[in-house]
């Protein structure tokens, strides 16, 4: 590549011609806020870290199709849609996982079998306790207190998909956790 600080126009050119060290220099520039924009919509570092990975393969492996007039555009562009179809396909697990939780819950705990309630609210917390923190602070506003997702979604600033993705995600750990709690009453 001719200049040391290539533009991105530069790059765009150089990458359709499939220069490796122009994708090098274009997941250097932009894999850091792609990053930031990722992590802060879903608080996994490896979700993340994997959505990235899908974009720059993409780019990569789309390099001599794609039109781009505007690579930070398009890069903020795919990414964002790469991570609402990623929140979507945790969304449409979410209300079987919910119904499935809840059902075995009712349908194989009988009351004597949880013992000490007590020891039931302390396992839910150490849960908690172990979630991320935007996790754990979502699924105290939906479940705790009851608030409807599109208030925590306006609360937080996030997409009413990245507070479902949230609450999927508590609710797995919980589920997993009181799976193990079950077995040892």
């Amino acid at each position: 590549m001719p200049a040391q600080h290539p533009t991105d126009d530069v790059l765009i050119e150089h990458l359709r011609k499939g220069d490796a060290g122009a994708f090098k220099a274009i997941y250097v520039r932009y894999w850091r806020p792609l990053y930031g924009f990722v992590y802060q919509q879903l608080g996994s570092k490896q979700d993340a870290e994997e959505i990235l990975h899908d974009l720059f393969l993409s780019l990569w492996q789309n390099r001599d199709k794609v039109h781009i007039q505007q690579l930070s555009v398009y890069l903020f562009v795919a990414v964002r849609n790469l991570t609402n179809k990623f929140i979507k396909s945790k969304i449409n697990l979410r209300k079987y996982r919910e119904y499935q939780l809840l059902h075995r819950i009712v349908e194989s705990t009988q009351p004597e079998e949880i013992g000490n309630p007590e020891d039931l609210l302390q396992a839910v917390e150490r849960v908690m306790q172990q979630m991320p923190e935007k996790t754990a602070r979502i699924f105290r506003l939906s479940k705790i207190e009851e608030m409807p997702v599109k208030k925590i979604a306006a609360t937080l600033n996030l997409t009413e998909k990245a507070v479902e993705y949230h609450i999927t995600k508590s609710l797995q750990m919980l589920r997993q956790q009181l799976q193990r709690f079950q077995s040892h009453n």
